[in-house]
């Protein structure tokens, strides 16, 4: 800036600087110096939070992007403690017009609802014949169940004769 564009704009300002300067009011002066420091503070701290929000919704997108279809579907049931793997080999074995029967033993009592949504269209029947033994007991659904897959955690996905 040239000096006299310099002298023109402290000119201009000067009257304007003049009212938080705390020697010429000296009461009110320093608390217009005190409000304008506050309000210069809160900027600079608003800022840096900005941008370090936007930072994170930045790297929240990238991965939500990265995650592929299973992860975006099994999402929901994390909170539930469910096997992944199991739910998956049940939607793969079990035809998608068939009817299955959820067995859930005591230690996974709140699948039911979400398994009931992940293997739509699927449908939950007491006497179907093919059975998502989910922590169950599988003697009591008796001899004749083939079991079809099954994990180490006592769940399985097995078809009754019928």
């Amino acid at each position: 800036m040239a000096p006299g564009r310099f002298d023109r704009l402290a000119t201009r300002a000067g009257p304007q600087l003049g009212r938080i300067d705390p020697r010429s009011d000296p009461p009110h002066g320093l608390v217009r110096l005190g409000v304008a420091l506050c309000v210069a503070i809160t900027l600079v701290v608003g800022l840096v939070f900005f941008a370090k929000a936007v930072d994170k919704l930045g790297a929240d997108a990238t991965v939500n992007a990265e995650a592929n279809t299973d992860d975006r579907e099994l999402a929901g049931g994390n909170s539930l403690g469910l096997v992944e793997e199991a739910l998956t080999e049940a939607r793969g074995l079990i035809p998608e017009r068939a009817a299955y029967r959820l067995v859930v033993g005591p230690d996974a009592a709140n699948i039911g609802q979400f398994a009931r949504y992940f293997l739509m269209p699927r449908r939950p029947t007491s006497d179907a014949r093919w059975v998502l033994c989910y922590g169950c007991d599988l003697s009591s659904l008796g001899d004749d169940l083939d079991v079809v897959w099954q994990d180490d955690a006592g769940i399985a996905v097995g078809r009754l004769p019928g």
